[in-house]
């Protein structure tokens, strides 16, 4: 019987800390054709087991994201989309214009 009540004690809790949410360090940019710009991710809580993230672009013709640094194509605004395993989303809209000297 002790046994089992130290087991009990012991058990840890059978689903990993799933995250909570996810933020980005801009929720806008502009961003000239031909740069860059980096967005940077934080998957909350601190303990998250699986941290991992997708990023997407609403329209890759006018910017595209690979990894959270996103490459302005052709004018226009975009929203840059970061999503965790388990759907918690945050946004960020980039306004891509004209390189200077056009």
């Amino acid at each position: 019987m002790l046994y089992q009540k130290a087991l009990t004690l012991l058990h840890l809790p059978d689903n990993p800390q799933e995250p909570t949410g996810v933020t980005l360090d801009k929720t806008s940019a502009s961003v000239e054709v031909g740069k860059t710009v980096k967005l940077v991710a934080t998957v909350v809580p601190d303990n998250a087991e699986d941290k991992t993230v997708t990023w997407a672009s609403s329209d890759e013709t006018k910017a595209t994201v690979d990894k959270g640094t996103v490459t302005a194509v052709s004018e226009g605004e975009i929203t840059i989309t970061v999503k965790t395993v388990n759907n918690k989303i945050a946004t960020s809209t980039i306004t891509v214009t004209a390189a200077s000297g056009n």
